[in-house]
């Protein structure tokens, strides 16, 4: 087995209730913010200028905050927040002139974690490549794809394998399923189906907000 295919296998193997790609996104994500606040990056001339450049989201702000280094945060903001009076500074001066765009970086965060997301889904594509048995055998990983990988994965396949097909097929059953129990979810509000059971409709809020809220870095 490839070295590059053991963090997808393992995902597969321990996140079947939800989106296996979301959940290495999400580990990656900490230890890159981790990283960023670090000595040996903020030291870096080009990573402390990109730093200074990024318009953190909200988000990423937040979870920085959240970081165990605070020294490094404030060398962070302090960056970011001169970088961008330098740019409230530079509009000021062609107020009487005509305007020029000032291009605004995206999130630094947001950014990587969108590279590693194509990264991680062309590894998926390989593996279906060479392991033709792997839906199969993770068929409950698959079924729980979120709406932005399944439709990463879609996008950066060549064609619709068998293998692609049967992951569509999965996520379908899934995903009307979900729409089914929202659908009582909602009916139960009905005085007249009050003493009706709930079914599976109990955590269907939770299924949908998991379904939809992958890919929240883009």
């Amino acid at each position: 087995m490839k070295l590059e295919f053991i963090p997808l296998y393992e995902a597969f193997e321990k996140y079947e209730d939800r989106c296996p790609i979301c959940k290495i996104i999400e580990q990656e994500e900490k230890v890159y913010c981790e990283r960023l606040l670090e000595d040996e990056i903020l030291k870096d001339p080009e990573m402390y200028i990109k730093i200074g450049q990024t318009n953190f989201c909200r988000y990423h702000l937040e979870l920085l905050n959240n970081s165990y280094d605070k020294l490094g945060l404030a060398i962070a903001l302090k960056a970011n927040i001169s970088y961008k009076l330098q740019q409230i500074e530079e509009m000021s001066k062609t107020l009487k002139k005509k305007r020029r765009k000032i291009e605004k970086e995206k999130c630094l965060v947001c950014k990587y974690l969108r590279e590693r997301d194509a990264y991680h889904v062309h590894i998926l594509l390989d593996i279906l490549e060479s392991d033709k048995d792997f839906v199969e055998k993770h068929s409950k990983g698959f079924s729980n794809l979120c709406f932005h990988h399944l439709d990463v994965l879609i996008g950066l396949a060549k064609n619709i394998t068998p293998q692609i097909d049967k992951i569509i097929e999965l996520n379908k059953s899934t995903i009307e399923k979900d729409i089914n129990d929202l659908e009582w979810f909602i009916t139960k509000f009905d005085y007249r189906f009050h003493n009706e059971p709930w079914y599976d409709s109990k955590d269907s809020i939770e299924r949908a907000l998991k379904l939809l809220g992958g890919g929240y870095y883009d």
